[in-house]
């Protein structure tokens, strides 16, 4: 089967999810505003509200920023599908591989946030471990998608020069 470049409508099934997971990272930098300020205030749409949120400060701008970073690395590899050539089979991969990554990645700092775990290692509470396992699926499938993403570059160069 011959090598082709992702489709728009193959990409758009790593951009819609890429672009829920932008949306709660910003979601998420409302309860990074509020945990660091000490309550909810969103004046004038809200008044002050002394409600308390899980975790600390430094947890929600990890799960803030490591939301929306994964967001943009699944837009920027989505964008890269337009360049690189692959067969259907590794088209199919790459993005399970990139919505997966994005996803598991983004839920394990979320989960670190709310329970106060950070997933380092296997083991302890249920949470911890959750969060453990968040992140280990991540690793394979993110070595994956950057393996796909240099063969897919592998192969458009070698059919420029052919």
């Amino acid at each position: 089967m011959r090598p082709e470049n992702l489709s728009a409508a193959e990409r758009s099934r790593i951009l819609a999810p890429a672009a829920g997971l932008f949306g709660l990272g910003l979601v998420i930098g409302l309860v990074f505003t509020f945990e660091a300020i000490g309550h909810v205030a969103a004046w004038p749409l809200l008044p002050a509200l002394d409600i308390q949120m899980p975790g600390t400060e430094a947890a929600w701008r990890r799960t803030h920023l490591g939301l929306l970073i994964n967001a943009i690395a699944m837009i920027a590899f989505a964008a890269a599908g337009a360049s690189i050539r692959l067969t259907q089979g590794a088209r199919r991969w790459y993005i399970i591989c990139v919505c997966v990554t994005g996803w598991s990645n983004s839920l394990g700092f979320l989960v670190g946030a709310l329970f106060g775990v950070r997933g380092l290692a296997f083991g302890g509470s249920l949470t911890n471990t959750l969060n453990y396992l968040l992140f280990l699926i991540a690793v394979p499938t993110a070595f994956a998608q950057a393996w796909l993403l240099w063969r897919g570059a592998r192969n458009t160069r070698l059919e420029a020069q052919a």
